[in-house]
């Protein structure tokens, strides 16, 4: 095989991998809070919280209180 075989098949094998990571990739889903505090990724505001101590699921920062995310 040539270079451009391989490059054409690898580049191939990547496009299918691609689209079957974003067409069936894991699903981030919102979960209602019970009352209380609600806590919040200050990079990503739906991740939302009711445990003080939990962090963000995509970055892992500390979660905040709702009413200091995003400022």
């Amino acid at each position: 095989m040539d270079t451009a075989q391989i490059l054409v098949t690898l580049g191939g094998v990547a496009l299918i991998a691609f689209t079957l990571w974003f067409f069936f990739g894991k699903r981030i889903t919102i979960k209602p809070v019970a009352k209380g505090a609600l806590y919040a990724c200050p990079m990503h505001p739906w991740i939302t919280s009711g445990d003080p101590t939990a962090d963000c699921s995509i970055c892992g920062m500390k979660l905040v209180k709702s009413d200091e995310a995003g400022k």
